[in-house]
């Protein structure tokens, strides 16, 4: 974007950062959605926000007219260089009349201050800027020429963001006044000397107390070298230049004058012109294609058209006094950091990465000592100090793993980037975080991510790679939690049936060997669904659980027998009663009757209990107490597999929600219904309980 592009932007930047009364939510709403109409949806971040402030301003600004000023308002004029210039010409015409009229000191001339403050502003130009991340003298110096330029009342917020963006421009425009102006004095001087010598008669002399005749002839042989080389002139010797105490130069200044003037050509007219050119040129380049940083929080929220590119990572040094042995962080494990290790990635293209420190600041390091003055900007030829100043501009952040009464590097507080201390220990007093709990479930890690938060407030990678872990987590808890209900529904609703009555302690046997098979082959494939659903590449081994587990029968009440022991029981004494009560008349026939109606009613009433209890048919199932144990121990298996929890404490926990977590399912089941059915139903019921007992087991994600 050009200059006049980005003050339209910062413009509106500062008016919606600031809340101006101007310009409402909806209009910023209505603002961003006339800029996708117009850029389209392929626009760079650039292109979208510059078409936004267009359709802005042509609302804001006939709301306000101080505005308008404050855009047409020209800070840059190209007139200023002929009159940078002509006032350094004049000033040159001027230097020449400070000596004595018409004597020229060989040792101290104009010429050699002009010359000499020039080589001084060069070292300076040469010396190494601060490259920090604030602007320092040239955002102060940009604020103080745009509020002394607007004066305007309320455009205070305007100015001070606009000199932030612009003090790189600004910096370049007046190196480019300084570099004309300097060069213009050069050209007054040597204007003045040939303009005087063609009307007045210039002598030369020298005089030192200190100096002999032949260290100033060596010196000026030295500093006269190129101007000599240039012109052909050869130095003349100063032996008859030298003058007693009172005496008058009387020896001819014009070898020495066109000696001066190509001096002043070559250490001042001509590096300044240079100077002068690359400094135009590096406004214009910025004035046409401005830097406008578009990755800060701001202008991120406007809209996804400002988040294209490549993946921006977020990058945390891992700073530790013990071996790397191994590292788990994130369900990434690494025993070393050759390469950075990447721990989160976001949907817009947000990388978390661990990076280890350079070779130079790994061991006991001492803490770097302050430079004198003399030397502070030059390059440091300490290699650990120029590997601290070059991280200190790639990390955001330090996560510091130490013992609890171990001390952090003395080089760490000079880096000047945040740092999170994980302990190596089991337990840590906040805001330290212990590195042994990191994996032990959703509140380590979300810790870990909300202190993250707290020391990058404004960093929107890092809210954006939090979004991004709580979905991961989510996603994960339905999937493996999917793989536990539809295992436990599977095994609820499994049953075997013993076949026909006769040989009943044979067959329950075998059912129950049956069922414990086919629960050992369900549980060893829950295992690896599980293993694969947390995303573990190599399935830990499996435990053996369930293999204690006893099936219930639930046995058949037999219709016939039940009718024979009724008949013979019930009938034979309701038919003894009632020949009994006839004196004998009956001639037994009341006990047959009764045997008959017994056997009858004995008959229908098992065959509504074998209905009612879902037992028409002799089967093997798995009981409460055995469903019970199961869940417990495939709950407490995905804590173990799922967040690291060491599996005494997993059982422990488990054992705090009670049989009463899962007890009222298993009474909902049906041993009529079809198995697949009923597994389904116990299934969907099943994740949703497991789901609730985890986040009250662990919380969040």
């Amino acid at each position: 974007m050009t200059e006049d592009q980005a003050k339209a932007v910062v413009l509106l930047q500062a008016l919606e950062t600031a809340a101006s009364p101007h310009w409402s939510s909806t209009d910023a709403q209505w603002a961003t959605a006339q800029a996708v109409a117009t850029a389209g949806p392929a626009a760079t971040p650039a292109q979208f926000v510059v078409a936004r402030a267009s359709q802005a301003l042509s609302r804001l600004l006939p709301r306000d007219s101080a505005l308008q000023r404050w855009l047409q308002r020209r800070w840059w004029r190209a007139a200023w260089l002929p009159l940078a210039a002509a006032l350094g010409l004049m000033a040159g015409l001027v230097v020449d009349q400070l000596g004595p009229p018409q004597q020229v000191n060989l040792l101290a001339p104009a010429v050699w201050a002009v010359v000499a403050w020039n080589l001084v502003v060069y070292a300076a130009l040469a010396w190494p800027q601060s490259r920090g991340r604030d602007g320092g003298w040239r955002d102060t110096l940009s604020s103080a020429l745009l509020n002394w330029k607007a004066r305007d009342a309320g455009l205070a917020s305007v100015n001070a963001t606009w000199a932030a963006v612009v003090a790189p421009l600004t910096v370049q425009r007046l190196t480019l006044l300084m570099h004309t102006a300097a060069a213009g004095l050069a050209l007054g001087l040597m204007a003045g000397l040939y303009l005087r010598g063609l009307v007045l008669d210039y002598r030369i002399g020298w005089q030192s107390t200190f100096a002999s005749t032949a260290a100033v002839q060596q010196a000026l042989a030295v500093l006269l070298a190129p101007a000599s080389a240039l012109t052909g002139i050869t130095l003349p010797d100063v032996a008859p230049l030298q003058l007693a105490p009172g005496q008058a130069a009387q020896a001819s200044a014009a070898l020495w004058i066109h000696l001066f003037v190509a001096t002043l050509l070559l250490w001042v007219v001509l590096p300044r012109t240079l100077l002068a050119w690359l400094a135009a040129w590096r406004a214009r380049r910025i004035s046409s294609n401005f830097a406008l940083t578009l990755d800060t929080p701001y202008f991120e929220a406007l809209h996804p058209l400002m988040r294209p590119g490549p993946p921006r990572v977020l990058r945390l040094l891992w700073v530790s006094s013990t071996p790397l042995l191994p590292l788990r962080l994130f369900d990434q494990s690494e025993r070393s950091l050759a390469q950075p290790l990447t721990l989160l990635r976001s949907e817009q293209g947000d990388e978390l990465q661990l990076h280890a420190p350079p070779a130079a600041l790994q061991g006991d390091v001492p803490a770097p000592r302050p430079l004198p003055w003399w030397r502070r900007g030059w390059p440091v030829a300490d290699p650990a100090q120029r590997e601290l100043a070059a991280l200190a501009r790639r990390i955001d952040a330090v996560l510091l793993c130490q013992p609890s009464a171990a001390s952090p590097p003395a080089w760490l507080a000079s880096l000047g980037r945040p740092v999170l201390v994980l302990l190596d220990s089991p337990t840590a007093t906040p805001p330290q975080l212990s590195l042994h709990a990191l994996d032990d479930g959703w509140l380590r890690q979300g810790r870990l991510l909300q202190e993250l938060t707290h020391v990058l407030s404004g960093d929107a990678r890092v809210q954006r790679l939090a979004q991004a872990w709580r979905v991961r987590e989510q996603a994960r808890l339905d999937a493996a939690l999917a793989v536990l209900a539809t295992s436990l529904g599977r095994i609820a609703s499994a049953q075997v049936e013993l076949g026909q009555a006769g040989a009943a302690s044979a067959n329950e046997a075998a059912a129950r060997q049956a069922l414990s098979q086919a629960l050992q082959c369900e549980l060893q494939d829950s295992h690896q669904r599980l293993c694969a659903a947390l995303g573990h590449s190599e399935p830990a081994a499996f435990d053996g659980t369930g293999q204690d587990a006893i099936a219930t029968v639930h046995a058949r009440v037999s219709e016939g027998r039940a009718a024979l022991l009724g008949g013979a029981a019930s009938g034979a004494l309701m038919g003894l009663k009632a020949d009994l009560l006839s004196g004998g008349l009956t001639m037994g026939a009341g006990l047959v009757s009764g045997l008959v109606l017994g056997a009858l009613g004995s008959a229908g009433v098992a065959r509504g209990m074998n209905a009612a209890r879902g037992t028409e048919r002799s089967v093997a199932a798995w009981g409460n107490e055995v469903m019970d144990r199961l869940a417990a121990q495939l709950l407490a298996q995905h804590l173990v597999l799922a967040h690291g929890v060491a599996p005494a404490l997993a059982a422990q926990r488990v054992w705090v929600l009670g049989k009463d977590a899962w007890s009222d399912l298993w009474l909902t089941r049906d041993l009529k219904a079809p198995a697949a059915t009923q597994a389904e139903r116990l299934a969907q019921a099943l994740q949703t309980r497991l789901a609730m007992q985890v986040r009250q087991l662990l919380g969040g994600p």
